[in-house]
């Protein structure tokens, strides 16, 4: 039996916490609670959401953190940038003196490029800190090339992916619908798919779901005749909603942005993904074959690519999005971590 100390965020009752980085961190806990081998003691980052709040949970986090460490055998870190630098070396150097197993599971895409802008001392700090962890763990392929090419050593691919979800298959019959799933914030793209739905015909329809940023939006800015807002939705009915839609908008230019949830969710119905050319997001969206990459703030690029998708080429594009989700599915994913803590 092993006992495992596994550290990260989940979605709770506050909409700040729903997030990509903490949906998946809920699956990948829902499958260790479910190995019989595992005994699991969760150790959650934030419970304050609130404005200072992270000042107060990484002040008591430590203090937390070691009442708990001496029992465990294994201490799985399931974190963004934020942690790296600041709870993260703390935790990597107690675990590793205590003489347990680190697994450091770094969220997002773009660490690496953060990590060259650093000072020379602050990278020598976290080379002999979380990156002495046992096992990195990185979200996408260009993290991995990066590191590797400095020499790192334990460097495993753990993109981000989603259960199979099991329900009555959706028709690939193209309608128009249009779905934009995330936080409703500018850098996701929300400003330029509002421009593009000003110059769609009437029979187009675009639906926004996500937390809004009240410093830049309220429901009615992002409400027209063909454009409107749905809300918050909780993370069980994302892909019962996806399966009501043609295609998954998401024109993003967000600093961290990895391997979106959503994406996954979306391939695993066989939505289609219209995308920006960013960051590693062509990992997931191949274009021409199961979506279609458009530029950065680029509203007319995005509106052609809306435009683009008919009666006639729908099911190609719905059918490799399938095809593509098989590389995501977290039934294969947590193979790998599995093999890990019993390594």
């Amino acid at each position: 039996m092993k006992k495992i100390l596994f550290i990260g965020n989940i979605p709770d009752e506050d909409p700040k916490s729903i997030g990509g980085a903490n949906t998946y961190t809920s699956e990948i806990l829902r499958e260790i609670r479910s190995n019989k081998n595992i005994s699991l003691t969760f150790l959650k980052i934030r419970k304050r959401w609130y404005k200072f709040g992270q000042i107060f949970d990484y002040t008591f986090f430590p203090f937390k953190f070691m009442t708990k460490i001496l029992k465990q055998d294994i201490v799985s870190i399931h974190a963004t940038w934020d942690f790296h630098l600041t709870l993260g070396p703390f935790v990597v150097l107690v675990s590793k003196l205590f003489g347990k197993k680190v697994v450091y599971h770094f969220f997002g895409g773009k660490f690496h490029q953060m990590y060259q802008e650093y000072p020379l001392l602050l990278k020598k700090w976290l080379n002999i800190t979380i990156f002495r962890s046992d096992f990195k763990l990185m979200e996408t392929q260009r993290m991995i090339n990066y590191f590797e090419s400095k020499e790192f050593q334990g460097m495993i691919w753990f993109p981000n992916s989603r259960r199979k979800e099991v329900m009555k298959s959706r028709k690939n019959n193209f309608s128009k619908k249009f779905v934009f799933i995330s936080r409703v914030t500018p850098t996701k793209g929300i400003d330029y798919i509002v421009e593009a739905a000003k110059n769609l015909p009437d029979d187009y329809l675009i639906h926004i779901y996500g937390p809004l940023d009240k410093n830049f939006y309220n429901e009615t800015i992002i409400t027209s005749s063909n454009l409107k807002y749905m809300g918050i939705l909780s993370p069980k009915d994302v892909v019962l909603t996806l399966v009501e839609y043609d295609v998954l908008l998401l024109p993003s230019f967000h600093n961290g942005e990895g391997y979106p949830g959503i994406f996954i969710e979306a391939m695993s119905v066989g939505l289609p993904i219209i995308s920006t050319d960013w960051n590693s997001l062509d990992e997931l969206v191949e274009d021409g074959f199961n979506g279609l990459l458009v530029k950065t703030k680029n509203s007319e690029q995005l509106l052609r690519a809306i435009k683009s998708f008919s009666r006639e080429n729908y099911c190609d594009y719905s059918n490799n999005a399938k095809k593509k989700f098989k590389n995501f599915n977290i039934d294969e994913v947590i193979k790998k971590l599995f093999k890990l803590y019993f390594k």
